[in-house]
C-alpha cells in the first residue's frame, strides 16, 4: 500500500460538506467522481493510497480519453 493522502476533509458546517486539499488535482471538483476513481472516506478524510495513479485515471476522465470498449 501507497503512501495516505488525503483529498479532500469533511466540512465543520452544513453549509460547507468539504473541503479540497492541496494534494488534490487541480479541476477535481466533484466527491463522487473522486469516489469512482478509487477515493474512499476514512472518517472525515477522503483520502487515495496511489496519488500518481489516481491523478493519471483522473486525467483520462477529466480530457474525455476512455479508451473505446471493443464490443
Amino acid at each position: 500500500m501507497g503512501e495516505r493522502v488525503v483529498l479532500a476533509q469533511k466540512g465543520d458546517t452544513s453549509m460547507v460538506k468539504f473541503r479540497w486539499t492541496e494534494q488534490a488535482p487541480q479541476d477535481l471538483y466533484d466527491v463522487e467522481h473522486a469516489e469512482e476513481l478509487g477515493a474512499v472516506w476514512e472518517g472525515p478524510d477522503l483520502v487515495v493510497y496511489d496519488l500518481e495513479g489516481f491523478t493519471q485515471l483522473f486525467e483520462y476522465y477529466k480530457n474525455n480519453t476512455w479508451l473505446p470498449d471493443n464490443d
